[in-house]
């Protein structure tokens, strides 16, 4: 992997010594704003998270999981049940998880920021990207309020692209992507950048991909002890598709506009048009000729999961989780998406606080219309880049 040598301001060269104690002070004031929303009791543990927790804690053992009716995969209910052992409360103990996994987040991005800078410089680079991630305002109302699950699969997600991208583990890369599967289906906005790198690079076998349904079954093996069937992670996959049978569903989307359309005539127009979308990036990605860096793929990746949230049907107001956390992240080593990455963090801000916190209300159409300009601007920025190295390369492509 290419190592880059653009520049970041002053950060980018703090000493080891000075990098562990900024990181352990970010991480005490991230752990702080989130304990200041640990007592709130969001809709989402109101309606769902206490009844499934309270369901499998009245039985009290593995069998348990066979009972469990809620809509998440059984290794959360797994996490569910070993919560209920701890004399802990279930709003805390919840949450709590979800905080474990927005530090793994934060490392998993500073590592790979990290693993493209230079000498002493990746130090600060590093705990620039920690920084945004931990304090992003929308991870810490999704774990610390909200005890929402967004950091989960995200950083199990990011750590596959660390592994299979960066450091060309395809095997362990591939098993953790399944792992962060078997938690949100969401987690799939990151094989696409995965995939491309495979095409691009052509340094792994594709048989690795049988590492994903591997690590689903594994991680559901407490489930089938409990009496689930064989397969059962996969059955829950499907019984979750199609659950909300609607084009528009809370995130402000281009299909905040067609909210009456037909979800079964548009629902996979939406899709062939995304896989379009993904296809011709893909092509000129491996066409350009560019040699990328870390920084680059990381760009790339916000796009293709913004590209998914953006025109794919039903998608939750938190489904542009991945890209809000990489986009700031890759706003560091571009300066032209630094006004782009915050005005898509203060729309999603917004659309989670008033669905959520009681926020005054803005139009879904209004906040569309921001969402809408960010992404062709980031798409414009993200082709025309490609498309510049293509003719300067003159189209003759890279392996």
């Amino acid at each position: 992997m290419r190592r880059t040598g653009r520049e970041v301001g002053d950060l980018k060269s703090i000493t080891r010594r000075k990098f562990g104690a900024a990181l352990a002070a970010v991480s005490v004031l991230g752990l702080v704003l989130r304990l200041l929303g640990f007592n709130f009791e969001g809709v989402d543990y109101e309606q769902c998270l206490s009844a499934w927790f309270n369901q499998l804690k009245e039985i009290g053992d593995i069998s348990a999981l066979a009972a469990y009716e809620g809509n998440y995969n059984y290794p959360y209910a797994t996490i569910l049940l070993l919560l209920t052992f701890l004399p802990v409360p279930s709003l805390y103990s919840i949450k709590l998880v979800s905080v474990l996994f927005d530090f793994v987040e934060a490392g998993v991005l500073a590592l790979t920021v990290m693993h493209g800078a230079e000498g002493e410089k990746r130090y600060g680079t590093g705990l620039l990207a920690y920084a945004l991630v931990l304090c992003n305002p929308l991870a810490v109302m999704n774990s610390g309020y909200l005890a929402q699950s967004e950091g989960i699969w995200t950083a199990l997600g990011l750590l596959s692209f660390y592994l299979v991208v960066v450091k060309e583990k395809p095997g362990a890369g591939m098993f953790v992507f399944g792992a962060a599967l078997t938690f949100k289906l969401q987690a799939i906005f990151i094989l696409p950048i995965i995939l491309i790198a495979y095409f691009y690079k052509k340094r792994f076998s594709i048989l690795n991909l049988l590492w994903v349904p591997a690590a689903i079954e594994i991680l559901c093996i407490p489930a089938i002890i409990g009496g689930c069937g064989w397969g059962s992670g996969f059955v829950k996959f499907f019984r979750l598709m199609g659950e909300y049978p609607f084009m528009f569903y809370y995130y402000p989307n281009i299909w905040t506009f067609f909210q009456e359309a037909p979800y079964y005539v548009f629902g996979t127009v939406a899709v062939a048009f995304t896989f379009t979308a993904l296809l011709l990036f893909a092509v000129l990605f491996v066409k350009s000729g560019k040699k990328y860096a870390v920084q680059d793929y990381i760009t790339y990746a916000a796009w293709t999961a913004m590209t998914c949230t953006m025109l794919l049907p039903c998608m939750h107001e938190r489904y542009n989780y991945m890209a809000e956390m990489l986009l700031p992240v890759s706003a560091v080593f571009d300066k032209k998406l630094r006004v782009p990455a915050l005005l898509l963090i203060l729309v999603s801000t917004q659309c989670i606080g008033q669905q959520f916190l009681d926020w005054p209300r803005f139009s879904y159409y209004a906040l569309a219309a921001a969402n809408i300009v960010i992404y062709f601007y980031f798409s414009a920025h993200c082709f025309g880049s490609l498309y510049r190295e293509y003719r300067k390369n003159g189209g003759a492509g890279a392996c």
